[in-house]
């Protein structure tokens, strides 16, 4: 059942729909959630004091207060799976204007029997005016007509449609169904009419999984729930998983699914989950990420990561990290995400003693790709170690990082070591801007007769990336290549055409 506020929020949008002639479809919608609530619990509202009282809780709904107060009404009781008669008369009866007739005597007179309503009469102790409760009167089964009117075809449209699914739904089936069954449901019908049954029953279930220990089946809980979240568009049934979600999502529980998220049967689920926690399962993902010991188990964080951006500023603040190894996690996440906003706290690590860190953060600078990147690039291209200025070119990626083209080309033109220098040439022809192409153009001509001469392996290497750049002047070059006096070249270059030309 809804908390009292959560039940005065959906009972008060419910009525206010009911004074709105032309919301029709939303009104039906509201009352069958409304409907469905009522079938696991029964309600009391009642005026006290000048307050709004619910089920013994004192709340602040001042507009349903002030409904109440202007039909006089001092307490509504609804009991557990009311008639959808009853329910539909109440409603519409507080939100029309009062009349000759207090509620209590409209009800009465349009036959209910389970709703009970007393009016304040202002007397001193005056006899309650309750609708009297019948002493063995089942409620009505299916989709019968409203009490106290001469024909069924009179049943309003919204109870009737209420009615033809209220009725084939068990709550008590519900609660002895297996959570496979019940999350089974959800895959089936995400949007059917007794969702919010299904989610209080599972609800339950998750809490007694979880005080004995059986994380996988509360994890498969959690997980089915979101991903038939996951397949509903309409506004008020997302809520309705948006609130079972809200409470069952708990430290504890994200603790546990965080403690299997690496056994390969869980993982996908508890990312899943861990994911659509927002902050919460961000915190608990970067812990998991710090204690990652391989890249595979990484990686799959990372996916999980992807797109959270509720997790930027806790990430980029664990780049300052006094373990080497979790600032080197945390750059290639980073790097993964495109964060340019860790741009600063990683150029700071640059100068880090530990190489895995530098090559680290080097391949993400190269993977964000921006311009405020290019410089802390170029200074990442000057490493000591070749394998930090291998790992910048490497991470090098298409046309959005036209700005690092320069410190690329300017390294080129000072690196030493060859496979480097091929890694950077290759790098130039992923990003295709012109002036990489006009770069690619002048290291892929032979150069000077003697001394000058570049080695036909890197011209060879330039003319691959003049094909990954497969712009006009790139092609255009490569056909001037195909008579090259050098045998290798030629071939490349050969090559390089007739793939392009079977793209």
């Amino acid at each position: 059942m809804a908390s009292p506020q959560e039940f005065v929020a959906l009972f008060a949008r419910t009525l206010d729909l009911f004074r709105d002639p032309g919301a029709k479809e939303e009104q039906k919608a509201q009352f069958r959630t409304l409907a469905g609530l009522l079938k696991l619990a029964s309600v009391t509202l009642a005026v006290r004091d000048g307050h709004l009282v619910v089920n013994g809780t004192t709340l602040d709904g001042k507009t349903l207060l002030q409904r109440l107060e202007f039909h006089s009404v001092k307490e509504i009781a609804i009991p557990t799976d009311p008639p959808l008669g009853e329910l539909f008369e109440l409603l519409r009866a507080l939100a029309d204007q009062p009349g000759d007739e207090d509620i209590a005597s409209r009800l009465r007179a349009n036959g209910a029997q389970r709703i009970s309503v007393t009016i304040q009469t202002f007397l001193v102790e005056p006899p309650a005016v309750p609708v009297q409760q019948a002493a063995a009167v089942a409620p009505p089964s299916g989709p019968a007509k409203v009490p106290g009117t001469p024909e069924a075809n009179d049943v309003p449209e919204i109870v009737r449609e209420a009615s033809a699914t209220h009725a084939a739904f068990s709550p008590a089936a519900a609660a002895s169904s297996t959570p496979a069954s019940l999350i089974a449901q959800l895959r089936d019908k995400p949007d059917g009419p007794h969702v919010g049954d299904v989610l209080a029953v599972l609800g339950r279930q998750l809490e007694a999984a979880m005080k004995t220990n059986r994380v996988s089946q509360a994890l498969s809980i959690v997980a089915g729930i979101v991903r038939a979240e996951q397949q509903v568009s309409d506004a008020t049934r997302r809520r309705q998983y948006s609130i079972a979600l809200k409470r069952m999502y708990s430290k504890a529980l994200l603790e546990a699914i965080a403690e299997v998220a690496n056994h390969p049967s869980d993982r996908d689920d508890a990312l899943l989950v861990l994911r659509r926690a927002g902050e919460d399962g961000v915190e608990v993902l970067l812990d998991l990420l710090v204690a990652a010991p391989t890249i595979e188990e990484r990686r799959g964080i990372f996916m999980a990561l992807t797109g959270m951006k509720e997790g930027t500023d806790q990430l980029v603040h664990m780049l300052g990290h006094h373990e080497w190894f979790v600032v080197r996690n945390v750059a290639e996440l980073a790097g993964e995400l495109g964060l340019d906003e860790a741009v600063p706290a990683l150029a700071q690590q640059l100068d880090h003693e530990d190489e895995r860190v530098r090559k680290a953060v080097a391949s993400a600078l190269a993977k964000i790709g921006s311009s405020a990147a290019a410089e802390p690039l170029r200074r990442a291209l000057r490493d000591k170690s070749p394998e930090v200025r291998m790992q910048a070119a490497l991470g090098v990626g298409g046309r959005k990082s036209s700005a690092l083209a320069m410190p690329l080309v300017v390294a080129m033109e000072e690196e030493e070591d060859e496979g480097v220098e091929r890694e950077l040439i290759l790098a130039l022809g992923r990003i295709g801007s012109a002036s990489a192409v006009q770069a690619l153009i002048k290291f892929a001509q032979p150069g000077g007769r003697l001394f000058g001469r570049r080695p036909a392996g890197l011209r060879a290497t330039a003319v691959e990336a003049l094909r990954l750049a497969a712009t006009p002047a790139a092609i255009g070059t490569l056909e001037g290549l195909t008579d090259d006096g050098d045998k290798q070249v030629r071939a490349a270059a050969q090559s390089a055409l007739a793939d392009l030309k079977h793209k």
